[in-house]
C-alpha cells in the first residue's frame, strides 16, 4: 500500500486548502478515499452520507503515485481530522513552492506533509508536518462507498450561492429551520417563519432539470435544518460553474456543486420534523 502526491500549480494549492477548510468547519472526522483518478472527501452523519467531494488528482497534483490494497482493490481508504490537516495547509498560503503529501508510518499511519518554502537564500525551507489517520479496513469500506443517488421530485438550478449565503445569513437568527421550495416554472423559494411574521425570498425563471410526474403539485418543498445549508453555501469560495438543488418532497434535499470537470461535491440535508 502506498501513496505519494505533489502539488506546484499556486492555485491547484489554494483550491485544494479551501476545499480542506470546509470540510473541517463541517466535521471533526471525515474519511479519504484514494483511488488512482480521483481523491473522495466524505463526511457521514450517523451512517448517513453528508458530503461527498470528488476530486479529479489529474487537475491538483503533477505527481500521483498510488498503490492499494490490492491489484483487485486498488483503493485506500483513510480516516483522520480534518481541521489538523487544514492547520498544515495554512503553510500554503505562505507563497509555497510545492507540497508532497505521502502516506507514512512513524509509530502511526500520518499523512506527511513536505511544504517547500521560498527563502532568501539559495536553498529553500521546508516545512514538514505529520497529520495522524486511521487505515480503514476493507471489512468496512461498504460503509464509505459512493451514495446513492435517488430519484428527485424535482431538480433545479440554484442561484449563485454568495446571493443566498447573503440572504441565508441574516434569516439564520430569525428561526433554526428553513424551507425551500421549487417548482415546474422555475420558481425557488427561501422562506423562514417566527412567532410573528413569514420572511421569503423568491427567485424566478431557474432552468429545471427534472419534474417528476408523480408529484400531484406543482410545488415540492422540504424543510431543513439552516445551520446545515448556511454551512454548504461556503462552498462559494471554489466558485462554482453550477449548483443544482434536487429535492424529495418532505425528505431530504441534495445539493449538487461541480468546477469544471475537476471538483464534484454532493451534500445532503435531511428534513427536519415540524
Amino acid at each position: 500500500m502506498k501513496f505519494k502526491c505533489r502539488m506546484v500549480d499556486v492555485i491547484a494549492m489554494r483550491d485544494f486548502t479551501n476545499i480542506v477548510n470546509i470540510i473541517s468547519r463541517i466535521t471533526k472526522q471525515c474519511t479519504l478515499r484514494l483511488t488512482p483518478n480521483d481523491l473522495c472527501f466524505s463526511v457521514n452523519d450517523d451512517r448517513v452520507s453528508m458530503i461527498w467531494a470528488e476530486l479529479s488528482q489529474a487537475h491538483f497534483f503533477t505527481e500521483y503515485i498510488m498503490n492499494g490494497v490490492t491489484e483487485e482493490q486498488n483503493e485506500i481508504y483513510l480516516e483522520f481530522d480534518p481541521s489538523m490537516l487544514a492547520r498544515s495547509l495554512g503553510s500554503l498560503r505562505m507563497t509555497a513552492k510545492s507540497v508532497k503529501i505521502k502516506l507514512t508510518n512513524k509509530r502511526q499511519p500520518c499523512l506527511t506533509l513536505e511544504i517547500e518554502l521560498p527563502s532568501l537564500s539559495i536553498e529553500s525551507r521546508q516545512c514538514l508536518h505529520d497529520v495522524p489517520v486511521r487505515v480503514i479496513p476493507r471489512r468496512e469500506w461498504v460503509e464509505h462507498h459512493t451514495p446513492n443517488i435517488p430519484e428527485f421530485h424535482i431538480s433545479v438550478d440554484m442561484p449563485q450561492l454568495k446571493h443566498v449565503k447573503h440572504i441565508v445569513e441574516r434569516m439564520k437568527n430569525m428561526s433554526p429551520t428553513m424551507t425551500l421550495s421549487a417548482d415546474k416554472s422555475g420558481g425557488f423559494t427561501l422562506q423562514v417563519e417566527t412567532d410573528s411574521a413569514s420572511i421569503s425570498t423568491h427567485f424566478q425563471n431557474m432552468q429545471v432539470w427534472s419534474c417528476s410526474q408523480e408529484q400531484d403539485d406543482d410545488k415540492v418543498s422540504v424543510v431543513i435544518d439552516i445551520r446545515k445549508f448556511f454551512m454548504f453555501l461556503g462552498w462559494d469560495i471554489v466558485h462554482p460553474d453550477g449548483v443544482k438543488c434536487n429535492m424529495l418532497q418532505d425528505r431530504m434535499i441534495n445539493l449538487f456543486l461541480h468546477v469544471a470537470d475537476y471538483l464534484k461535491i454532493h451534500y445532503f440535508i435531511p428534513a427536519v420534523a415540524t
